[in-house]
């Protein structure tokens, strides 16, 4: 834990001692070569749940096999974050490779968010990020909070073969760290 996230836990009151560690702690991912998770024909689907919330993911490999597929996905808060938030929260997703984007102004911290990427290619590694704000009330101390989430990964047929992909069919295995979240509080003066 960094020395200002330790200085942040110190002044939390000892109700919010446990959720204060459990959201500032430095992802599992932090210092390694990032994963990716590679949708396939016989796994279209991804989920994962973290502390901060539940992310999920899916392609219709099947159905679009030799042509740009779409990326579903979906994120909804956690109930820890939904009980520490006072008011409604604004959320933004983007993409690093594609043209996409997505907001939503003055949502429940519970909202179902949702959405789709289209245009994705086999054999092509893709970033999707999305990042919401909303207040909050910590152990007696308000403040904004600030929670975002990427999340890597790529499509692979098995049958269409891009570019580099060519030469090696196989995709590579998941690390467990192609979906990353974190919340940071900003607290009130």
């Amino acid at each position: 834990m960094s020395h200002i996230a330790a200085k942040r836990v110190a002044a939390l009151g000892s109700a919010a001692l446990a959720a204060s560690l459990l959201l500032t702690a430095a992802p599992a991912h932090a210092g390694t070569q990032p994963g990716k998770h590679t949708f396939k024909m016989s796994a279209p689907y991804y989920k994962k749940t973290d502390a901060n919330g539940t992310f999920t993911g899916q392609v219709n490999m099947a159905g679009t096999v030799g042509q740009p597929a779409t990326m579903a996905w979906s994120f909804r808060t956690s109930p820890t974050v939904q009980a520490m938030a006072t008011g409604k929260m604004t959320c933004k997703a983007g993409h690093m490779q594609l043209p996409y984007h997505d907001s939503h102004s003055n949502v429940a911290v519970d909202y179902f968010w949702h959405s789709s990427v289209k245009n994705n290619r086999r054999n092509k590694d893709y970033t999707l990020w999305g990042n919401c704000t909303f207040r909050v009330k910590v152990g007696g101390r308000t403040g904004t909070a600030n929670l975002g989430f990427n999340f890597r990964y790529s499509l692979f047929d098995g049958i269409s073969a891009s570019g580099a992909a060519r030469d090696q069919l196989t995709p590579e295995p998941s690390t467990g760290d192609e979906f990353a979240s974190d919340l940071s509080i900003t607290y009130d003066s």
